[in-house]
């Protein structure tokens, strides 16, 4: 029997607010268990009997909770370690740490200031930014591809700029997958590169 190695590639900036919007809360260490376990389901039904789908290794991608002190709008001090969110995410992240085949990467997270909260006129939110995640997804799906490490990469993000690494994939011969976890509207040029869609 052939077996095909199957990598997971998770961007929490896309998995985490459609992980809350699907189940309703935010996701602990058991939960990336049975995400995990049904995405190599969905993909062993796709390919049949012919070879077995096996986990070679999930590749977290995230940023730890900012955790610094800003002045907010009005000239308050806002002690960011302080928030519940802090302390929960902090805990996550080291959970994941242990998780049997399970590579954390993480980027890194920079204040930029306040914006308009849209959704409540006249106040302010945190915005913040990530960096070097996309960079660190970019390159794994290159050098797992190129060196034949796996057979299959499930790709768990809705970023545009994961086409060219998807593509280079591709062309090595790795099927690629796209995990929309029910988002409706995915652009077509992802569509266009993957090979199936989840």
């Amino acid at each position: 029997m052939v077996i095909n190695k199957v990598a997971i590639l998770i961007d929490a900036g896309f998995f985490l607010p459609r992980y809350k919007i699907l189940h309703g809360k935010f996701p602990i260490k058991s939960d990336i268990q049975n995400f995990t376990t049904d995405i190599i389901d969905k993909i062993q039904k796709l390919t049949g009997n012919c070879s077995t789908d096996v986990l070679f290794r999930i590749f977290y991608y995230d940023c730890r909770p900012y955790g610094m002190k800003q002045k907010d709008p009005a000239g308050k001090e806002i002690d960011f370690s302080a928030s519940s969110y802090f302390n929960a995410k902090c805990k996550y992240l080291n959970d994941l740490r242990t998780f049997p085949q399970l590579a954390l990467r993480l980027g890194g997270l920079s204040f930029h200031g306040w914006k308009v909260d849209l959704k409540n006129p006249g106040q302010y939110i945190p915005d913040f930014k990530q960096k070097s995640v996309d960079m660190k997804i970019g390159l794994d799906i290159a050098w797992m591809s190129s060196k034949r490490t796996i057979d299959k990469i499930v790709l768990v993000a809705g970023d545009s700029d994961f086409i060219s690494p998807m593509k280079f994939a591709r062309r090595e011969g790795i099927l690629v997958y796209l995990e929309t976890m029910g988002q409706k509207q995915i652009k077509i040029e992802l569509k266009e590169h993957s090979d199936f869609l989840l």
